[in-house]
């Protein structure tokens, strides 16, 4: 392999979706076009400009004349070459690129072959030589001495039959190559093991990406694709991080686009603006009563017009409706609509604050109307039932407003106290049959003990409720005085404190 070229084997899934990029310089590459139809073998002459290095006979092949020699059709379009490889004779096609190669520039090759006897096929033999003059030897049928940059090492055995399959790579230039010359290169079937191959689409590429120039669109309704399509990449990266060789571009900004290929890796960018460039915006509701003003970019040169006729760049919304505006500017004509809709604002009363005392409960119901109601605490349903001191606050939402209103609940309007009977009679007559402890609504109990008279624990609970049935390890306890004892925390004006009650309990039964 000669110094500054490479090669690239590409089987039948193709880097490339479709046809490359870029001028192909290979003339009559698709061999489709003829000076007169081939109506039989070794007719490649009639495939101009292509031509025969040798003495041998490739052949040439269209639909124009069915000769029953196409074994299948071609790669695209109607005409194939054909080549015959034997020992002794070996076949090539040649052809002058339509202008010559650049040095050091890097450009991608490929064409597509096809044989009826894939077993007899020989890798590392079939290859396209580029050079600065035509080879060529019309005395003989041998092999011609070259050594090809691109050079096809895929084992046979992934050659199906008269199937069309790839072969590809890259080409840096030494520079002045204008001619290629495809056909065997390396090795001469054995005995019998004579083959023919068919050839197509044979393009030439330079590698480059041109995504094209600054652009001015007209508005936010035209679009742009951006193609970095580049012959050979497997990797694209746009600045956006997308990573397919298009993009559609929909709004002004500058695009830049990374590909990646085995013999170079090229960036491009261009800038993208909008003539026009306005929107009304999304589609909106607002509250009865209140204006919205539509507005776009005033200038010199532009001229409006809105649904209702006006001529104006404002135009100011004060009942529910589609609202649109053409801009003329030069050639270029942009519009946009909005819709707008009214509603009646949420609406949102808690109530008057409250002042309650001891165990007061208290049930807050609000009233609502228009939207959607929610606790700013999270606490589910609407009505609520409060014990102790805080400020409350909800919130009615719908698509015109959010509106908000709170409720202070003091139970300062007395002093907070712990109740505790001093009595109770545990008989099971259903009447004061336990001992039960309760607070204010901002005293919290934690816990309760109940102490004989000797100072020994016969009951003890950290669990609501907090009472006692005058049982002591499943038996009744006798009649008698008794002590009881409370922890508990108040929560008043922002402050906890934590503390503790006494009290004597008689037992009677």
């Amino acid at each position: 392999m000669q110094k500054g070229y490479s090669w690239l084997w590409v089987s039948l899934v193709a880097f490339l979706p479709g046809m490359l990029a870029g001028q192909n310089l290979i003339p009559n590459g698709n061999f489709e076009t003829y000076r007169n139809c081939p109506r039989q073998d070794n007719q490649l002459i009639e495939a101009t400009p292509w031509y025969n290095p040798n003495r041998a006979t490739p052949d040439f092949y269209h639909e124009c004349f069915q000769t029953g020699q196409m074994s299948l059709p071609p790669h695209s379009g109607k005409g194939v070459g054909h080549l015959f490889f034997d020992q002794g004779w070996a076949e090539y096609l040649g052809v002058r690129l339509i202008k010559p190669l650049i040095a050091d520039e890097c450009y991608y090759f490929e064409m597509y072959i096809a044989t009826d006897t894939p077993n007899k096929y020989l890798p590392e033999t079939l290859g396209a030589y580029f050079s600065t003059s035509p080879v060529t030897d019309v005395t003989t049928t041998d092999r011609l001495p070259a050594n090809p940059q691109i050079l096809d090492t895929q084992p046979k055995n992934s050659l199906g039959r008269l199937q069309w399959q790839r072969v590809a790579g890259f080409v840096t230039a030494k520079g002045g190559e204008q001619y290629i010359t495809i056909g065997n290169f390396n090795k001469e079937p054995p005995f019998l093991g004579y083959y023919y191959l068919f050839v197509d689409d044979i393009s030439l590429v330079p590698v480059n990406l041109e995504l094209g120039k600054d652009t001015t669109l007209c508005g936010r309704q035209s679009t742009l694709l951006l193609d970095a399509t580049t012959p050979g990449a497997f990797d694209y990266r746009w600045n956006d991080g997308s990573t397919k060789p298009t993009r559609q571009v929909t709004k002004p900004g500058k695009y830049s686009v990374t590909a990646v290929t085995s013999c170079k890796t090229l960036t491009d960018s261009l800038i993208v603006d909008y003539a026009l460039d306005f929107s009304l915006g999304a589609d909106t509701t607002i509250c009865n009563g209140q204006t919205l003003t539509l507005k776009v970019p005033a200038t010199t040169t532009s001229t409006y017009r809105w649904q209702d006729g006006s001529s104006t760049n404002t135009l100011t919304v004060r009942q529910a409706g589609q609202y649109s505006i053409r801009v003329t500017q030069a050639s270029c004509i942009a519009s946009d609509t909005i819709q707008v809709q009214y509603i009646r604002p949420p609406e949102l009363e808690l109530g008057p604050d409250k002042q309650l005392c001891g165990a007061q409960l208290f049930v807050i119901k609000p009233t609502v109307a228009e939207g959607k109601f929610s606790w700013t605490d999270q606490i589910s349903g609407v009505e609520r039932t409060v014990s102790s001191s805080g400020i409350y606050r909800a919130s009615v939402q719908n698509a015109c407003a959010t509106v908000t209103d709170s409720i202070v609940i003091d139970y300062n309007a007395c002093d907070c106290v712990l109740y505790a009977p001093n009595t109770f009679t545990p008989n099971g007559d259903g009447l004061n049959d336990v001992f039960l402890a309760y607070g204010c609504g901002d005293i919290t109990i934690t816990s309760l003990a109940i102490f004989n008279r000797w100072g020994e624990v016969v009951f003890e609970t950290k669990d609501s409720p907090f009472l006692w049935d005058g049982n002591y390890r499943g038996d009744h306890c006798e009649t008698g005085v008794y002590a009881w004892r409370i922890q508990y925390r108040l929560r008043q004006q922002g402050k906890v404190i934590t503390d503790q009650k006494t009290g004597p309990l008689s037992l009677i039964r």
